[in-house]
């Protein structure tokens, strides 16, 4: 889980794919976010304990920047096993940007969470502040006085196609894969950051195939070349044949050594030493007795 973890914010650190994930399902497809106007902003922030400052980290973090001033803060959360009380995760960590702010002498500006659920399973989770107060048993009354929380999840294994088709970044590949095990849609679009794409598949999905093919597409990228989809689908086909043949031929030797040693076996136990000779020598002896001993 650690590893996914880290690979799901290699890919979203880049910042056109950062832009394209908060464009495609905060703003429902609209270029509001750049690359160009998207920088690193800080993933950690503190908070008191009983006894001490502690620390706490969010998945991603970046700053929208016009002109060299902070427009807005957006805060990412990568969620492998979403937990009950979520939303208080949220709370903190934008408390904790919030916080940054209030002695800054800067303008202030907003900040804007979300968390992406890469589990594959759906999830009743309280989605705002509100709803996990209702069930703790918190009173109608004494709620009208406590600001609300909503808590925005984004289920990348069930996203619609109408959704999906928003995403313009390598963050595309990875959303029709799960939710469609193909790339086929974006047979034409062309990978961009080819070592975290393919990294990132892997651990999504178990399939080694697609890190085998990272060395190829970072030579190839680096000579100049432009990777379009359809020629790593043809690598992965390329790859899955050849690993195909070569547990085939394993199996069928293995099945093979096992038959010939079970007819050995059985001309032994009736002392035919000339047959096992024969059999070890020609080919069609070998499958008269295999049909012989009904091995």
């Amino acid at each position: 889980m650690a590893e996914k973890d880290i690979l799901e914010k290699v890919l979203m650190a880049h910042s056109d794919v950062f832009a394209d994930c908060e464009n495609a399902l905060v703003y429902g497809g609209r270029k509001r976010l750049s690359a160009e106007e998207i920088c690193p902003a800080p993933t950690e922030s503190f908070y008191r304990g009983k006894d001490r400052i502690h620390s706490q980290f969010e998945d991603v973090s970046a700053y929208l920047t016009e002109k060299g001033e902070i427009k807005l803060q957006f805060l990412i959360a990568n969620e492998t096993a979403l937990e009950g009380r979520q939303v208080l995760r949220k709370s903190s960590y934008q408390g904790g940007a919030y916080r940054a702010q209030l002695e800054s002498g800067r303008p202030v500006y907003p900040v804007i969470g979300m968390v992406i659920d890469w589990t594959g399973k759906g999830t009743r989770i309280p989605l705002s502040l509100h709803e996990l107060l209702r069930r703790e048993g918190v009173a109608e009354e004494d709620l009208e006085h406590v600001d609300d929380v909503k808590l925005e999840v984004y289920h990348m294994n069930s996203l619609s196609a109408e959704v999906r088709a928003r995403f313009t970044s390598d963050l595309g590949f990875v959303a029709d894969y799960l939710n469609e095990g193909s790339f086929d849609n974006r047979r034409n679009q062309k990978i961009v950051h080819a070592e975290a794409l393919c990294e990132m598949m892997e651990a999504l999905t178990g399939d080694v195939r697609f890190t085998d093919q990272v060395e190829e597409l970072l030579k190839r990228q680096k000579e100049g070349e432009e990777i379009v989809m359809c020629e790593y689908i043809d690598m992965l086909e390329a790859r899955g044949e050849a690993r195909g043949i070569t547990i085939g031929e394993a199996r069928g030797e293995n099945k093979g050594e096992t038959r010939l040693g079970n007819l050995i076996q059985a001309l032994l136990k009736e002392k035919k030493y000339s047959e096992i000779e024969a059999a070890s020598k020609n080919r069609e002896k070998r499958h008269e007795l295999y049909r012989q001993y009904n091995i």
